[in-house]
């Protein structure tokens, strides 16, 4: 049964949280003194009674606790908690003091005051992160940085993994989450907020419990990015393998023509080739008028063959492979010619 509505609901997915929940429940009702709010508690099965203990404090706070059976993720549990809240705004934070409940009335702040979506950064000016090692500190920044790279919509973001943050009831309600953990980058692609405020803040170690990091995170992070993009890299790369057969082709078809000049035509047709399927079919929801997108496509090539050039010669001046050199130079051109292609080809403006 909904409670009576009230303009702030933090919606809280948690999982085997015991020893958190209470203290958490009782900062946030410090930082929201005097406002009305409540506290969404969606919980995955937790088998050391966090739905129990939440459940109790609900008779003492303005907590409701949504029960699933078993882990299903933490974005579905967002957008659970979300169309069970009575809120019109909508926080999303973690139970273990990663974020700090401190800040989560300012983020609602910054979407009643018109923010499309307010997200707690720990990359922006006045943030950070502390206990972490510099291994994971690159794994967390590269990820933010192929984040950026894959979707446009997240480079409006300084910090897109970021789990804490807040938007309409709206939008979190009708997501359609495509991946288990990653909630705020189907936020940004799917509501498409144009208007995005940013409040930094220290990210630190967990109060109590064990981080639930793992590969298997990576794995669901890398293939959310994926769906979100369309596959686009994949389609790429065969847009790309298709050129070498256009090329083939041309060159049968012209094989009794000198070989520079058939080279010449072949290496024009199969760009050719390859931007008109690029343009309808990998970019397709990019708008691009032909003749521009056409020399672009034709710019960036030219850097992605200098790449390969450049990296294959020099692998083989340090006494690599030829075979491998050349390898790893096709594959440092597909980079070149992705990226150029994603950025300036075919940029979304």
């Amino acid at each position: 049964m909904r409670s009576a509505p009230v303009p702030i609901s933090v919606v809280v997915p948690t999982y085997n949280e015991a020893d958190n929940i209470k203290p958490l429940v009782e900062a946030l009702a410090r930082a929201f003194a005097g406002t009305p709010y409540e506290v969404v508690i969606v919980d995955d099965g937790s088998p050391d009674g966090t739905a129990e203990i939440a459940r109790e404090l609900a008779k003492e706070y303005p907590v409701r606790v949504v029960s699933r059976p078993r882990r299903l993720g933490l974005s579905s549990a967002v957008v659970d908690g979300a169309r069970a809240a009575s809120g019109d705004v909508v926080v999303v934070m973690d139970a273990d003091f990663q974020h700090p409940p401190e800040l989560a009335p300012a983020l609602a702040q910054a979407v009643l005051s018109g923010a499309e979506l307010a997200v707690g950064t720990r990359y922006g000016r006045g943030g950070g992160i502390e206990g972490w090692s510099p291994a994971r500190l690159l794994i967390s920044r590269g990820a933010a940085a192929l984040a950026k790279l894959l979707l446009p919509e997240a480079r409006l973001l300084s910090d897109p993994e970021s789990g804490f943050f807040a938007t309409r009831r709206a939008c979190l309600a009708s997501i359609k989450p495509t991946g288990l953990y990653k909630i705020l980058l189907d936020v940004a692609v799917q509501c498409r907020p144009s208007k995005i405020a940013e409040v930094p803040y220290v990210f630190r170690p967990r109060r109590a419990g064990r981080s639930k990091l793992g590969l298997v995170h990576v794995a669901d992070y890398l293939a959310q990015l994926m769906r979100l993009a369309g596959w686009r890299p994949f389609k790429f790369a065969a847009v790309g393998a298709s050129g070498i057969g256009v090329a083939e082709a041309v060159l049968y078809a012209l094989r009794d023509v000198a070989y520079p000049a058939a080279a010449l035509a072949a290496i024009e047709v199969s760009l050719t080739s390859n931007y008109a399927l690029n343009k309808t079919w990998t970019f397709r929801d990019r708008e691009m008028p032909w003749l521009k997108g056409w020399l672009k496509y034709h710019l960036a090539n030219f850097a992605g063959i200098a790449a390969n050039y450049a990296l294959s010669n020099a692998l083989v001046l340090a006494g690599t492979s030829r075979y491998l050199a050349y390898l790893l130079g096709v594959l440092a051109g597909f980079a070149a010619n992705y990226l150029l292609s994603e950025l300036y080809v075919f940029r979304r403006h």
